[in-house]
């Protein structure tokens, strides 16, 4: 049954009081209630009140994932305060740096590095005090979710609460997720897919969620908790499936009851997906998804049941917009039907915090501008070719990198590939194409140049201009593990990359 509430906390009140008793959240060795759940949400809601936490204050949470930054989540909820949440595993001068963003009136965190932070060790917090009553309503806003910063410095989306409670409902109408679903959580909640899917989605859909701690190490310990609560639910970036499959054994793994798995985040390989589904046994779990913390996560989604469908070029479809999400194409530099992916719907954030110039760029003439290329099939299903300013081109097209680095990555030795454009050598009048591959450490450099080009070269009809062998570690990401492309093509223009000693080899590949 539907919860039909204005805010986040009074769905969480609401659940308590229809389902005291019924598993909210586990972590392996605490489980609580819903009802528990709410009353330590209250306890420590009254300890925030006494440090002046007040309505729409603004809280930086550096804590790391698990049942204390729920707790936490919910507590600056009940006081309709603004959590924005950040990775707590940075550097405490980046930590300082990110959370100085948002100008909080407190930080959280855990342990002694509250001292380091300036901020609240959130178990110095007294949990003997009475929140006051607040009203919150729907125009509040619900949490800052920092972006990704694929394309420069994050920024902080102001997702109000009836944006949540948008998206929330529209992935139950879309997905089914319901009581009798199981979760178990991977993606850290200071991404937009842990929070809104696995920390705030288990409460609206009043299902069990177990918690798993985010790291690549534990991405064995994930499929087997998967395995043991009989998880109906789960959701990951693209590189997250793609690790699972190299790094865990499937003997003695059942994920048979899985009927939804959620590949979105960066964009979606079609070769993942049948690597993982086919590893595990799970034809047909794996959904590609689109969303972005502007659009409050969703987007849209390949349904259950849906075959999948892979264009012309590779390209897996990311399903249908949600109901209630309208999605164009702006044509304007493309003859092909191929264009910046623009959104509108009600889950699309409120705009960016103090950054009304860039608010204004692209919340624009009612539609949100992703800064995404994308197209539609006849179908209205979503293909989504990857960021604008990441794109390559060839020929006077679009091509998406995804294309050279899923052949890239096939060949052995590669842990990673990334493609970009470089600016032409010997005289030439358009970019060249370089793709960049992280090499394991017994593998030898000179051998990847030749099978990195040969591999494109047979899955696309061209080789690359360039390869480039890096050490491993060496190709920028982001938190989340996403492919920073301006940044990677910034620091091999600039040599960056060469001075720190990351360059183990760098070739035309036809020599």
């Amino acid at each position: 049954m539907e919860i039909d509430q204005p805010t986040l906390y009074l769905i969480l009140a609401e659940q308590a009081h229809r389902s005291p008793d019924a598993l909210a959240f586990s972590d392996g060795s605490t489980r609580l209630s819903y009802g528990e759940l709410r009353r330590e949400v209250e306890a420590l809601a009254g300890g925030l009140a006494h440090l002046e936490v007040r309505r729409q204050d603004r809280v930086a949470l550096l804590l790391p994932a698990g049942l204390d930054f729920i707790r936490a989540f919910f507590a600056l909820q009940r006081l309709a305060a603004i959590p924005c949440a950040f990775d707590p595993g940075v550097p405490t001068a980046a930590a300082v740096r990110r959370a100085s963003l948002v100008r909080p009136r407190l930080i959280l965190t855990a342990g002694p590095a509250a001292a380091g932070l300036g901020g609240v060790d959130l178990a110095a917090v007294p949990r003997d005090r009475t929140a006051p009553p607040v009203q919150g309503d729907g125009e509040d806003v619900a949490f800052l979710q920092p972006t990704s910063g694929t394309s420069g410095e994050p920024r902080a989306a102001m997702v109000l609460q009836r944006n949540a409670i948008a998206s929330l409902r529209m992935t139950r109408e879309a997905i089914g997720i319901g009581p009798r679903d199981v979760l178990v959580s991977w993606v850290p909640p200071w991404h937009d897919l842990g929070l809104l899917r696995f920390v705030l989605g288990p409460v609206y859909f009043g299902a069990p969620c177990h918690l798993v701690t985010p790291a690549i190490r534990t991405l064995p310990f994930w499929l087997q908790t998967a395995s043991a609560v009989r998880a109906t639910v789960l959701g990951a970036p693209d590189f997250a499936w793609r690790l699972a499959t190299r790094l865990v054994d499937p003997q003695g793994l059942d994920l048979s009851a899985l009927r939804f798995a959620t590949n979105g985040g960066e964009p979606v390989r079609r070769s993942t997906i049948a690597a993982f589904e086919e590893r595990f046994g799970v034809p047909g779990a794996l959904r590609p998804g689109y969303g972005l913390a502007e659009a409050t996560l969703g987007v849209s989604a390949l349904r259950p049941g849906e075959p999948p469908r892979v264009d012309d070029r590779g390209n897996v479809s990311c399903g249908r917009p949600f109901p209630g999400v309208e999605v164009r194409i702006a044509e304007e530099d493309s003859d092909d039907g191929t264009g910046e992916i623009l959104v509108r719907g009600p889950a699309v954030f409120a705009g960016y915090f103090d950054a009304e110039e860039a608010t204004a760029e692209t919340l624009r003439g009612g539609w949100l501008h992703t800064g995404d290329v994308g197209r539609l099939d006849a179908d209205g299903h979503l293909y989504v070719l990857g960021r604008r300013r990441a794109l390559l081109k060839r020929g006077g097209a679009p091509l998406a990198p995804r294309e050279l680095e899923e052949a890239a990555a096939g060949v052995p030795g590669v842990r990673i590939a990334a493609a970009v454009g470089l600016p032409p050598g010997d005289g030439g009048a358009t970019e060249e194409i370089a793709v960049a591959v992280e090499a394991d450490p017994e593998t030898e450099p000179s051998r990847l140049v030749g099978e990195v080009a040969a591999a494109i070269e047979a899955a696309l009809g061209f080789a690359p201009d360039r390869v480039i062998v890096l050490a491993p570690r060496s190709i920028p990401r982001t938190a989340n593990g996403k492919i920073r492309h301006p940044e990677l093509r910034r620091e091999l223009i600039e040599g960056d990359l060469e001075r720190r000693g990351a360059v183990l080899l760098s070739l035309r590949s036809r020599f």
